[in-house]
């Protein structure tokens, strides 16, 4: 006698696996980036907690990797914080300061382009809500 394996209740909207490997990749890596430049490579002054601002992204790696919409959608907010950044740092005195800001402004484009992309190809596969009255 067979009988049917009980299905998993869905957890909510999710991304594509594909497009959250991505993000989720791309956000590791900017932790990483991150942390090595605040803490090792070149950091403001000794002691320099700064380091710290890869706190949220690291937060946020679960969500991207299960391709969580809500994830996606304050990512896509949050992401301009770092950006931002990277544009101010973009213009500091030393040549190693200009590189890492180019670096970190690199990754952090990259990332806003996969979670947009993301949340559009999402909105995309959603039926349309009905008018109402």
């Amino acid at each position: 006698m067979n009988t049917p394996s009980p299905q998993p209740a869905p957890v909510g909207p999710s991304i594509s696996r594909p497009d959250a490997r991505w993000a989720t990749a791309l956000c590791l890596l900017m932790v990483i980036y991150g942390a090595a430049w605040e803490a090792f490579i070149d950091p403001i002054r000794d002691g320099s907690w700064l380091w710290l601002k890869v706190v949220p992204l690291a937060m946020a790696v679960p969500g991207l990797l299960k391709g969580r919409i809500y994830t996606f959608q304050w990512m896509s907010l949050l992401i301009w914080l770092y950006v931002c950044e990277a544009l101010v740092r973009i213009i500091g005195l030393q040549w190693q300061e200009r590189a890492l800001a180019a670096g970190w402004l690199v990754l952090g484009l990259a990332l806003t382009a996969v979670i947009l992309q993301s949340i559009r190809r999402y909105k995309r596969q959603q039926p349309p809500k009905p008018d109402l009255p």
